[in-house]
């Protein structure tokens, strides 16, 4: 991407640059042509080499021009074969055109006007190939200065961006100490009522302690999963599976948690088959934590749609819920770590990390997973997984 930003960045500079560019080159033509070439012959009577070119100023005519004017200056100084060699020369490179209009200027005039009028034409015509010159070299210092300010630009988004990452990580670090000491303390305080009262009600005590080192120990899973993930070297271990049945899978394997709290789940998977290479534990990973966040952020009696389609050269997975919709602040961030709100993800037992954990996996075989709140209709939001595939057959609901 970064790389398509900075393709497309030279692109637009160097088209504004080469209009910008042109455009004083016209302008310095028409200045020469219709007010410095009409004054030099209507006030000193010296018609120019240029003057009747009617293809517009030329650098490269103006560099020939010069050249002959020097080599025809410096030939004079070397009588014989040398000077007749280096004049014939710079005829051949002047070419027949561009000798005629010198020639005929100095037809009429006595030797030593000829020389001062070749002297002050070479003089004229390297002035003009300085200001010729000048846009090419205003467009370089122009555009280097651009380049400049566009990379300070990147260096001072790219430390935003790590300063950032910097203050994201260390509240990721702050929310795993929080979750990790709730439940700890709470242990703590169980087992010292154990050791110190005889005749507690132990049963609820260690029914407490085994559910906070359950939630412990789930964070701790989550967090090494979320590390993991992001670790060099790991790869997916893929292999080739009906992504259709996994969903099935996955489903059956949470009917239970849904029926607990009155949700209605409704598949609604095409009866083909559809195989795409996948790591199959890691996406059927990615749908449980899918339909686990609609269980736990939504209320009892919520409905929750699954759908599956192909077609198009893509699989589209949407996990729908009519429950309440997620704020829009929290929604920009809600795949990054920790990010499901505080009431949620404390109160409710949510670790935020499962989103995240769901985002990396699907981004690792190459699709996209996106959040989509619906404005109208009879679901809230979506949870959208695409992935790119083969030929899948479709099958009908």
């Amino acid at each position: 991407m970064e790389h398509k930003a900075w393709k497309w960045f030279f692109i637009r500079r160097f088209l504004l640059i080469l209009a910008l560019v042109s455009l004083s080159e016209w302008l310095l033509n028409l200045f020469y042509h219709n007010c410095l070439y009409p004054w030099l012959e209507e006030v000193f009577h010296i018609r120019f080499f240029m003057a009747g070119w009617e293809d517009g100023q030329s650098i490269s005519l103006l560099f020939k021009g010069v050249l002959y004017l020097a080599a025809r200056g410096i030939s004079s100084q070397f009588p014989g074969v040398s000077g007749d060699w280096l004049q014939w020369a710079a005829e051949q490179a002047a070419g027949n055109k561009l000798m005629g209009e010198l020639l005929g200027q100095t037809a009429h005039m006595s030797q030593r006007e000829a020389r001062f009028y070749l002297a002050g034409t070479a003089v004229l015509a390297v002035f003009i190939i300085l200001t010729m010159l000048l846009p090419y070299l205003a467009a370089a210092l122009v555009f280097s200065h651009m380049v400049e300010v566009h990379i300070r630009e990147l260096e001072e988004q790219d430390q935003k961006q790590r300063e950032e990452y910097s203050k994201r990580r260390n509240l990721l670090l702050s929310d795993v100490a929080h979750d990790l000491k709730t439940p700890m303390t709470t242990v703590a305080g169980y087992a010292k009522a154990l050791l110190e009262e005889g005749d507690a009600p132990r049963e609820e005590y260690l029914t407490a302690v085994y559910r906070k080192s359950m939630q412990m120990s789930g964070l701790l899973n989550l967090l090494f999963e979320y590390v993991k993930l992001d670790s060099e070297g790991y790869r997916l271990q893929k292999t080739r599976e009906n992504i259709w049945e996994l969903l099935r899978e996955s489903i059956a394997g949470l009917y239970m948690d849904f029926e607990e709290k009155e949700m209605d789940i409704l598949p609604e998977i095409p009866e083909g088959e559809c195989f795409l290479q996948v790591d199959r534990l890691q996406f059927s990973r990615v749908i449980a934590n899918l339909l686990n966040n609609a269980i736990c952020h939504n209320p009892n009696g919520t409905r929750v749609s699954v759908e599956a389609e192909a077609g198009d050269g893509e699989a589209v997975i949407r996990v729908r819920d009519n429950g309440a919709k997620i704020p829009e602040g929290t929604a920009h961030y809600i795949f990054d770590p920790f990010v499901s709100g505080d009431e949620s993800r404390r109160s409710k037992g949510g670790s935020g990390l499962g989103l995240s954990i769901a985002h990396k996996v699907i981004a690792m075989h190459g699709g996209s997973l996106s959040l989509e709140q619906e404005p109208e209709g009879p679901w809230t939001k979506s949870f959208v997984i695409r992935l790119d595939i083969g030929e899948c057959e479709k099958g009908v609901y």
